[in-house]
């Protein structure tokens, strides 16, 4: 369809050349003339309260700050171990055929998934991460003004998909660090339309069992949707941690998230799932940006689903050592909350972003909770043993200042 012409000003609007006035040198127009003021009467006013994203310390960012000699990263909960051997050579496989585009549906990955779990490709959704597969939940079901519950001390993109799509986010205190099924339960008259869910719970590591769960859903009214995000559940090893897929058979409203950025060690990659009621799975599909999952990724999950020793060298690494830094730092005097993801959260007596600070020049990299609500806590990736060792070390240096009231070791 051919554009219209612009029409000219008329002439007797438009100013004889002599006469316009050249602006000011002193203060140049930004870029495209615009300001703080014009920019914001055209964005969106439901956007302005949200901030960006703080991801933890890249090692780049350490590296350019104080070039320490060695940089340890344990500060945003990816797997110590890497990626599988088989997810490196399948990428190296893949790459000759990066110029074409990838499947759009995912197919075979989703039949993958779908084998591995024992449910049907058509309750399967794939995203760019979690994250999206999180908001095309919300862009899918969530209309203006619409209730979103969320609790506070939690990952901070449930609350973004929500706003994003103008809800009305009600938020629940932690109780004793852990979700608090039963408020939320009570915060089902509200009629929400989603409900969000982390379990094992970013940052803590804590979580809510299986019954805790069953009778949240049956509190949920029938068009309230139900999202849990299960992104460390393969770390858990509690016997009550809810059987979701089980829940999914009788809760149609039920959206179980999970991911490949932890246990299977393809962070940088970008691959989260979701399983639910295949006529969810379609009306999200709607919302979906073409090609969302690309050719590399799926290459690469594909031979991740099929490394089962990886998956069980990552899971004992894990709790061999969660339990050697739980028991660690409470020999030094700190306060650990019991976990049961690839994390410890820790109280420090002074703010956690000055001890991790401390930490960063030494090169190693923890991630301080105050964008979490959490000032003087420190969650710590648990890594493979000489990382864990790195990791206390830096923490015992921070805390050997001279006058700093840092933690005393018991003995």
């Amino acid at each position: 369809m051919p554009k219209p012409k612009r029409k000219s000003p008329s002439p007797r609007k438009a100013a004889p050349k002599a006469a316009r006035k050249a602006p000011a040198r002193s203060a140049p127009a930004q870029p495209g003339g615009w300001t703080d003021a014009s920019i914001l009467r055209i964005a969106r006013k439901s956007i302005q309260i949200l901030k960006p994203y703080v991801p933890g310390k890249s090692i780049e960012e350490v590296r350019a700050k104080y070039d320490p000699p060695a940089i340890t990263k344990l500060g945003s909960n990816e797997n110590p171990l890497g990626a599988s051997p088989k997810v490196i050579e399948a990428l190296r496989a893949a790459l000759p055929k990066v110029s074409l585009y990838p499947d759009g549906s995912s197919r075979d990955l989703r039949q993958a998934l779908a084998e591995r779990y024992g449910i049907a490709p058509g309750q399967i959704m794939v995203g760019n991460g979690s994250d999206e597969v999180l908001l095309l939940i919300a862009a899918a079901f969530l209309n203006p003004g619409e209730k979103v519950l969320v609790s506070e001390n939690t990952f901070s993109e449930y609350e973004f998909a929500g706003r994003v799509m103008d809800g009305s986010i009600v938020k629940i205190p932690l109780k004793n660090f852990r979700y608090d099924p039963a408020a939320f339960r009570k915060k089902m008259a509200l009629k929400p339309k989603l409900v969000f869910l982390c379990n094992p719970n970013n940052p803590t590591g804590t979580y809510f069992n299986h019954s805790e769960l069953e009778a949240l859903l049956r509190a949920a009214p029938a068009r309230t949707l139900v999202v849990v995000d299960e992104a460390y559940c393969e770390y858990a090893d509690a016997e009550d941690f809810p059987r979701s897929l089980d829940l999914l058979k009788t809760f149609p409203n039920l959206i179980i998230s999970r991911t490949f950025s932890k246990i299977f060690g393809m962070a940088g990659l970008r691959l989260g799932y979701a399983f639910a009621h295949p006529l969810i799975i379609r009306e999200t599909a709607r919302v979906k940006t073409p090609f969302n999952v690309n050719l590399l990724v799926q290459a690469a999950a594909l031979a991740a689903l099929t490394d089962e020793d990886f998956k069980r060298r990552s899971i004992a690494n894990n709790l061999a050592g969660r339990a050697f830094l739980d028991q660690e730092l409470k020999a030094r005097g700190l306060e650990t909350l019991p976990t049961q993801a690839n994390f410890i959260c820790f109280r420090v007596p002074r703010p956690a972003v000055d001890v991790c600070e401390d930490m960063l020049k030494q090169g190693l990299i923890a991630r301080a909770l105050r964008s979490f609500g959490l000032d003087n806590w420190i969650r710590i990736t648990i890594g493979t043993p000489e990382q864990n060792g790195r990791f206390l070390q830096a923490l015992d240096a921070a805390f050997a200042a001279p006058g700093d009231q840092g933690p005393a070791r018991k003995r």
